[in-house]
C-alpha cells in the first residue's frame, strides 16, 4: 500500500511538473505615443489554454507592460480606454486590437492602438501578413455584406491558407471560416486547401470537425439533391419536405433555445412576408427535445412565426438533423420548385437579397 501511495503520488508529481513547463512566459510592451490614452486602462484578456484570463494596468508616459503565461500562441484582446475628454469626443469608450501573443516579447508600438505596429512571434507575423493582404484588397467589417467584397475576402483568404499550410493562423482561419454556406459554395476550392493542412492538425478534433462539414457539403452543397423526410408538426400531423415540390422553401433548422435562432427569427419573418406571394415558403425544423416542446410551440408564437413548424423532439438526433449534418444552429438550406438546393445558410439580409435575384 505504501509503495501504491508513492506510485501515485509521484505520477501526480510528474503531471504537475509538467502542467507547469507547458506554460511559457509571455511579457507586452506597448508604446502608445496618443496623448489621449496618458494613464488609461489597458485591459488583455486572453485564454492560456485553462481557463480565461485578463489582467490590467495603465499607460504611464505612453508605456505599458503586462506580462502572463500561455502554454501555446494565443489570440488576444487588447484594449485601452480614452481620457474622458477624448470619450465624449469620439463617442466611444477606447481602442481595441486583435493579435497572437506567444512566449517571448511582444511588441506594440504606434500613434494609437488599432493603427500600432505588433511584432512577436512568428505566429503574429502570419496574422500580420494576412491583415496586411486583406487590407490591401479592400476589405473593412463594414463590407461584411457587400457580396462583390466578400469574393475578394474569401480569395485572400484561400491564397494564404495555401502558402501557409503549416501555421497556426491557417489552422484558427480554417475553423473560422468552414461554414455550411462557403463550403457549398465552394467545396472543391475548401477540399483541396483542407488536405494539404498539417496532418496532425487535421486529425485534431477541430480538424475533424471541419471535415464532417466538407462530407456535409459534399452531400448537400449547391445543385444537389435536397434530402426527403417526414416529421409531424405541432398538431401531430404529418409534413414531408416533398409537399412543398413546386416552391422554393427555405429548410430552417432551428431551437426555442437557441439564442442566435430566436434573433434571426424577425429577418425570417421579414423576408416571408415579402416573399410568401411569390411561391415561396418556409419549413422549420425544431431542433428541441421532448422535454422542450411547449417552450417550442411558445417561441413559434411569441416569435410570431407563421409557417409549418416540424420536429421529432430528439434535439441533434432528429432524423432531418442527421440528414442533414446539422452540427450547428441556426441553419438553412434555401430548396427550388425541383428539389434543389440553390443556396446554404443564407443570414440576416442575405435571405433577401438571394430570393430576390431569384424571384424578381
Amino acid at each position: 500500500m505504501k509503495n501504491l501511495k508513492y506510485v501515485v503520488l509521484l505520477w501526480l508529481t510528474f503531471v504537475a511538473f509538467n502542467n507547469v513547463i507547458a506554460q511559457k512566459a509571455f511579457k507586452l510592451e506597448g508604446n502608445i505615443k496618443n496623448p489621449a490614452m496618458e494613464g488609461s486602462m489597458v485591459l488583455l484578456a486572453y485564454h492560456n489554454g485553462k481557463t480565461l484570463k485578463h489582467d490590467t494596468t495603465r499607460v504611464r508616459q505612453g508605456h505599458f507592460e503586462l506580462s502572463g503565461t500561455v502554454e501555446k500562441p494565443v489570440k488576444v484582446l487588447l484594449f485601452v480606454s480614452y481620457s474622458k475628454e477624448e470619450e465624449a469626443k469620439k463617442k466611444k469608450r477606447g481602442e481595441t486590437n486583435h493579435f497572437y501573443l506567444d512566449a517571448g516579447i511582444t511588441s506594440v508600438k504606434g500613434e494609437s492602438l488599432e493603427t500600432a505596429t505588433i511584432t512577436g512571434s512568428a505566429v503574429q507575423d502570419d496574422f500580420s501578413l494576412l491583415q496586411k493582404s486583406l487590407k490591401s484588397a479592400g476589405w473593412t467589417d463594414e463590407d461584411l455584406m457587400e457580396d462583390r467584397m466578400i469574393a475578394k475576402r474569401d480569395s485572400v483568404h484561400f491564397a494564404f491558407l495555401a502558402s501557409h499550410p503549416n501555421s497556426q493562423i491557417s489552422f484558427d482561419l480554417m475553423k473560422q471560416i468552414a461554414r455550411p454556406n462557403l463550403l457549398a459554395r465552394r467545396y472543391e476550392e475548401m477540399s483541396a486547401i483542407y488536405n494539404d493542412l498539417s496532418s496532425a492538425w487535421r486529425e485534431s478534433e477541430d480538424g475533424q470537425r471541419v471535415a464532417r462539414l466538407l462530407l456535409g457539403a459534399k452531400k448537400l452543397g449547391i445543385g444537389k439533391e435536397a434530402i426527403d423526410f417526414s416529421m409531424d408538426d405541432v398538431s401531430g400531423n404529418p409534413v414531408s419536405l416533398s409537399d412543398f415540390r413546386g416552391q422554393y422553401v427555405l429548410l430552417d433548422f432551428w431551437a426555442s433555445w437557441c439564442i442566435p435562432c430566436r434573433a434571426e427569427n424577425p429577418h425570417l419573418v421579414k423576408a416571408y412576408e415579402k416573399f410568401k406571394e411569390k411561391n415561396f415558403t418556409i419549413l422549420g425544423v425544431s431542433l428541441d427535445k421532448e422535454s422542450g416542446r411547449q417552450q417550442w410551440i411558445d417561441a413559434i408564437e411569441k416569435d410570431g412565426l407563421p409557417w409549418i413548424h416540424v420536429s421529432d423532439l430528439k434535439g441533434f438526433d432528429s432524423t432531418a438533423a442527421r440528414s442533414y449534418n446539422v452540427l450547428s444552429i441556426p441553419i438553412n438550406y434555401l430548396i427550388d420548385p425541383k428539389g434543389k438546393i440553390v443556396a446554404v445558410g443564407l443570414r440576416g439580409d442575405q435571405l433577401i437579397k438571394e430570393l430576390e435575384k431569384i424571384l424578381y
